[in-house]
């Protein structure tokens, strides 16, 4: 396809080809470009309905060390392996991150593939999964992301609200893909139904052993000015612990469906605006 211009509008002919190049292969990037925010905006809105974050002021959430935005909180730390919105009943289908700043030396964002993984199991290992299910776990009064959110305690009764937590088959169907993927993170994968917590503890591990291979990654060195749409729920992301305080500011969106081309298939992303209200809160 001719180079996307995302300072311009698609056609409609680069619109499917977007769509079609993204669910080949589950991350895009745009570099050298000097996109603005209505880019940013613009260049999501070919894939699905655009989605904000919870609040009034209309704008995207920020991945910052800058101390700012919705995402700004501890964005040097490290942040392991997941996909968002596991925790919901709608995982998120694609998420897009567009580098307002990026100095030297700032931390990387690395990406699994969990389609791969999951094409990767030996034949008894996936026989054995196939109809399995996990608890997937978000604490909500504990901000970090360097540690799991997968405490086996939350077998018991939290307080209400504390933990947002939602059981998903480990073999999982995307809404927009033909392929499954393996569904399980380090971040918010508590723990496999129906087993001991010895057991589900080791299959998990023995799970991650597929995802997380080098061969299986791929690190992003951010330049300002990039834009990168990846498949939340084809791929898994972290970000390593920084090593300097070089700037890094990233504009995040999301989105709250997806184009057909024959038109937009609802999928509210679990914590966006329209799954809250959905939810009544």
């Amino acid at each position: 396809m001719p180079k996307i211009d995302v300072t311009r509008p698609c056609s409609p002919e680069d619109q499917a080809e977007l769509r079609r190049l993204f669910t080949q292969h589950h991350l895009l990037l745009i570099r050298g470009q000097n996109p603005s925010n209505d880019d940013h905006n613009r260049f999501m809105e070919n894939f699905g309905l655009l989605s904000l974050p919870p609040g009034d002021d209309g704008d995207a959430g920020y991945v910052s060390n800058k101390g700012t935005g919705l995402f700004g909180t501890g964005a040097d730390t490290e942040l392991l392996w997941h996909a968002d919105g596991t925790y919901g009943s709608q995982p998120g289908i694609a998420t897009s991150l567009l580098a307002k700043e990026a100095a030297p030396g700032t931390a990387p964002t690395m990406f699994a593939n969990a389609i791969h993984a999951l094409d990767r199991l030996p034949q008894e290992l996936r026989a054995r999964i196939e109809t399995m299910t996990a608890v997937h776990v978000r604490e909500t009064m504990v901000e970090r992301t360097d540690k799991p959110h997968r405490q086996l305690g939350v077998r018991k009764s939290p307080e209400p609200g504390d933990i947002f937590s939602r059981e998903q088959p480990i073999i999982y169907q995307p809404p927009h893909l033909k392929e499954k993927v393996l569904y399980v993170n380090r971040l918010m994968t508590s723990y496999i139904s129906g087993l001991t917590d010895a057991e589900s503890q080791a299959l998990l591990e023995e799970l991650f052993g597929y995802i997380y291979t080098d061969d299986n990654t791929y690190t992003h060195h951010w330049q300002p000015g990039d834009i990168v749409i990846w498949d939340n729920i084809a791929l898994q992301h972290r970000r390593p612990k920084a090593t300097s305080e070089a700037p890094r500011h990233l504009r995040r969106l999301s989105l709250d469906g997806w184009n057909t081309g024959h038109g937009i298939m609802e999928w509210f992303a679990a914590g966006s605006k329209r799954d809250r209200a959905r939810a009544g809160l």
